[in-house]
């Protein structure tokens, strides 16, 4: 009698959990986009039963999937009951994929340092034809050069998905490029270089193959192996021991890698909730294998997680690590704090060294929601008239540490460093963020800067 009314209560609560197959799936507005890259990113399939309480969570889910390919503007998932059955409509506005790009690179390291002589000589513009979604399958060919300091030319072709279960894919690489200034080493926790205004003084010349993995929506395995050339003019001579490594006044090698990447974040490009783990073990020439007759190994990783307190409050905050296994690391190799990863209030110092740490903590205000509009004079043109755009407010505070047994002329090794600040970020369609930001250090310096990515 017990086993009755057990079965009794298990077919009520399959009866309410009103689970649906999918019958059909329309996709609307993907001129260019191929039905199979869309469905790759839906976090369900056509056949599957899906339950009604289900239905939410499978819309978020599937329309950030779709958003982070950087393929649309717009995403929406819609599931409508249709006689005991689901049916699922994706709408979508693509973006434009052929750009011509012209780019402003400063010589410095960022535009805080590049402002204070404000010296239009030590800037390189650079044009990059892009051509993104080739096929239609999310393919992506580069044509990149630059003019200035550094003249280069370059070439990469990304094909995310090269067989029917869509998970693996590659990319190929090669660029060359001419340098007039070519950072040698620092002093004073500032960056030493040597320059030639009219001739360059090294060039290099760099392939990459790299094949990657994406198991599911959220993990991806890179393996990629490149070849480095490297060669100095006679000016680089004196420091080719400690540059290069060797007295050759030129180098090269080869650079294996591997690299795993989980990456669960709403928003890639502006994340405001998830978390985000990546690892890498790089290694770089295989001493008389290749005969660089060096052998250098690092690791890489960082961790960063985002909490969305509520609607207008959200706190981030990520750590990252850079260790070499090598005592001996070619300067051309070396690497800590002061580019990519940086403690905010340090901007103006390049600090290297054999381990090196960083904590960053970021807490924002939503000033303005999130509301896509139309701009009127443009209307017609929908892969730009529909537009969105958000503007927060942000306090941060950093922390770094880098480990270095002979800091020489250097006094920003081997000590705790500590910066905050407040700053503005706008945030809008094409995944483009302008973020300015005032910091303070722990000695009482100051620093103006702005940047174009998410602060972490």
């Amino acid at each position: 009698m017990q086993g009755y009314w057990v079965g009794i209560l298990l077919f009520f609560a399959l009866l309410d959990s009103h689970g649906q197959v999918v019958k059909t799936i329309n996709v609307i507005g993907n001129k260019t986009t191929k039905e199979k890259i869309i469905l790759r990113e839906l976090s369900f399939s056509q056949g599957e039963i899906v339950l009604a309480t289900d239905t939410s969570e499978h819309k978020i889910k599937s329309e950030n999937n779709l958003f982070n390919t950087s393929l649309f503007n717009f995403t929406k998932v819609t599931f409508k009951d249709s006689s005991k059955n689901w049916i699922v409509i994706i709408e979508l506005q693509e973006r434009w994929y052929l750009w011509p790009e012209v780019i402003v690179k400063f010589q410095e390291r960022n535009f805080a340092e590049w402002w204070k002589n404000k010296n239009l000589s030590r800037v390189d513009f650079g044009l990059h034809l892009n051509k993104l979604n080739f096929l239609g399958l999310n393919q992506t060919l580069q044509v990149n050069s630059y003019l200035g300091f550094t003249e280069s030319f370059g070439f990469q072709y990304r094909v995310p998905y090269f067989n029917n279960n869509l998970k693996d894919g590659f990319k190929i690489a090669v660029e060359y490029a001419t340098q007039n200034e070519v950072f040698v080493g620092i002093d004073q926790d500032e960056m030493v270089y040597i320059k030639n205004d009219s001739t360059p003084i090294q060039s290099s010349l760099k392939f990459q193959l790299e094949y990657f993995r994406r198991t599911g929506f959220y993990q991806t395995q890179f393996f990629s192996a490149r070849f480095i050339q490297l060669k100095g003019w006679n000016i680089l001579s004196p420091l080719t021991v400690n540059y290069f490594g060797n007295e050759n006044s030129s180098l090269q090698f080869l650079n294996l890698s591997y690299r795993y990447k989980f990456d669960k974040r709403f928003s890639q490009n502006y994340p405001l909730n998830g978390y985000f783990f990546d690892f890498q073990i790089d290694q770089f020439g295989l001493g008389s294998l290749d005969q660089s007759n060096i052998f250098v190994t690092r690791l890489l990783s960082s961790y960063r997680k985002y909490w969305k307190i509520n609607h207008l409050y959200f706190f981030a905050a990520g750590a990252y690590l850079n260790h070499y296994f090598s005592d001996k690391t070619p300067f051309y190799l070396q690497g800590g704090l002061g580019f990519s990863n940086y403690v905010r209030g340090y901007e103006p110092y390049i600090i290297y060294g054999k381990t090196s740490g960083l904590l960053k903590t970021n807490f924002k205000t939503k000033l303005v929601k999130t509301k896509p509009f139309t701009i009127p004079v443009i209307k017609k043109i929908k892969k730009f008239s529909k537009m969105h755009f958000a503007l927060y407010w942000n306090c941060y505070l950093d922390m770094g540490y880098v480990h270095l047994e002979e800091s020489f002329n250097n006094n920003l090794t081997n000590q705790l460093l500590i910066g905050g600040g407040s700053g503005i970020d706008w945030v809008t369609y094409y995944d483009i963020v302008i973020r300015t930001e005032y910091s303070i250090n722990q000695f009482g310096n100051t620093n103006f800067n702005i940047s174009f990515v998410s602060p972490l």
